[in-house]
């Protein structure tokens, strides 16, 4: 099965087997939507997490801009003295950038995945809260299906059936 079949197809099949008479007839189905990253980014958890990652982010930074700097005055002294240099001294500081620059560029790789490693730490509960909030809210008021508002197939949603609020409402209750 193909990865567009799974993400556009799927998720319309799925809906089109609810719709289907002999599941409706069952019972009345209730269909809501809910907008997880809207849920995240305003809930009380989701404000705190981004302070907690703007707050690490900043901390690499400043931790890296010192030898940013110092390198981009190398660099630029470098440029300055080319003409002036012996060759063999020319080499050397080159072969000297060359070297911090890796160097840096290496530090920033590690601070990223750092920082990618922290935001997993972060961000791993708060969407595990997230998805428990959407459940008990589905669960409390009977809906059949909740899908994520940006879920490859949802083309359209009258508003009504947002609830993105109840579940930011839920997650805030909880904190």
């Amino acid at each position: 099965m193909s990865i567009g079949f799974r993400r556009f197809w799927l998720p319309l099949l799925i809906v089109a087997g609810l719709l289907m008479p002999s599941f409706a007839s069952a019972q009345e189905l209730k269909i809501a939507f809910v907008d997880a990253r809207r849920a995240v980014a305003s809930s009380n958890q989701g404000k705190a997490a981004k302070a907690q990652l703007d707050s690490v982010s900043e901390a690499k930074r400043n931790e890296l801009r010192p030898r940013e700097q110092e390198l981009k005055r190398l660099s630029e002294e470098f440029e300055s003295q080319r003409f002036v240099l012996s060759k063999d001294a020319l080499q050397e500081r080159e072969i000297d950038l060359l070297k911090k620059r890796r160097d840096l560029e290496r530090d920033f790789q590690e601070a990223q995945e750092e920082f990618e490693i922290e935001q997993r730490k972060i961000m791993d509960p708060l969407l595990r809260d997230v998805r428990s909030a959407v459940q008990k809210v589905g669960e409390d008021k009977g809906f059949t299906v909740i899908l994520e508002r940006g879920s490859p197939g949802v083309l359209y949603y009258e508003d009504g059936l947002d609830i993105t609020d109840l579940v930011i409402q839920r997650l805030n209750d909880k904190s």
